[in-house]
């Protein structure tokens, strides 16, 4: 039998009362299984960080779900993850061209042939990375199974959600966004 909606929250909101005092008003429900599923002492890291003005906590939680002895300035200020790219050149053209097919359609004043040299360049290599994903993804035989559908939609929510935290923290996206024939709709149904 599934969890009710209302059984989940009074479970959540059990876990949150058992976390270190000085978390519990710092930790949303949405997060507490992942801050209560930390070490004891990543907690109390996680609590000291959140003192000295952490404002990112899943991601502070995924390091230290890594880590536990993750300084709080790393914490606070994380290094850049790598990112494995592939050259350019290996990906397929389909994937090159919906690159720039977005491009233009948020910068509808960029010449074709300008949103075909961005598209290729070193800058985007995350964006075919991510492309190439969710190609992968559309494509998968096994994308009508339940299991694998709910662990994708999450995956996809839990990224969306990053995103639009990072683009209204920094006003300059927030108003490319503006400008932009790009659809801006944060997700308000989590909150």
């Amino acid at each position: 039998m599934s969890e009710t909606y209302q059984s989940k929250r009074e479970r959540w909101q059990r876990m949150l009362e058992a976390l270190p005092v000085g978390l519990r008003k710092h930790i949303s429900l949405r997060n507490v299984e992942a801050v209560a599923g930390l070490t004891p002492q990543a907690q109390e890291r996680l609590a000291e960080a959140v003192q000295a003005g952490l404002k990112r906590i899943p991601r502070a939680v995924e390091q230290l779900r890594i880590n536990p002895n993750t300084s709080i300035a790393d914490l606070l200020t994380p290094p850049s993850l790598p990112v494995t790219v592939l050259p350019s050149t290996d990906f397929p053209q389909h994937i090159q061209n919906e690159l720039a097919d977005l491009i233009q359609q948020c910068f509808p004043d960029m010449p074709r042939v300008s949103a075909e040299a961005l598209a290729n360049s070193d800058v985007m290599d995350v964006a075919r990375i991510t492309a190439q994903a969710h190609y992968q993804i559309l494509t998968s035989n096994h994308l009508r199974t339940d299991f694998v559908m709910m662990v994708l939609y999450g995956l996809m929510r839990q990224s969306l959600e990053r995103l639009e935290e990072v683009t209204l923290n920094t006003p300059a996206l927030l108003q490319a966004f503006n400008q932009s024939s790009l659809p801006w709709k944060p997700n308000d149904w989590r909150r």
